[in-house]
């Protein structure tokens, strides 16, 4: 491979005619509830049923658990 100026290779990119990807930018939504991270551990098998239950109900298993203890503190 012989070598090759610069600027030919400069005039052989700007020839090329790629289409460039313009990345769009979308702003973060802001939560309308403040949060905080809590953790703790369940049994095997709870946790087994809330996944189920998340699935079955098409929601998420955060959804699940904060209207269980919302319920249980009214």
């Amino acid at each position: 491979m012989e070598k090759q100026n610069i600027n030919d290779l400069i005039n052989m990119a700007k020839s090329s005619n790629q289409q460039k990807t313009i990345q769009k930018i979308v702003p973060i939504a802001a939560k309308e509830l403040d949060e905080v991270q809590f953790s703790f551990y369940l049994e095997k098998e709870l946790l087994k049923k809330l996944k189920l239950k998340a699935l079955q109900e098409e929601t998420s298993m955060k959804q699940l658990v904060n209207d269980a203890v919302k319920s249980f503190l009214q």
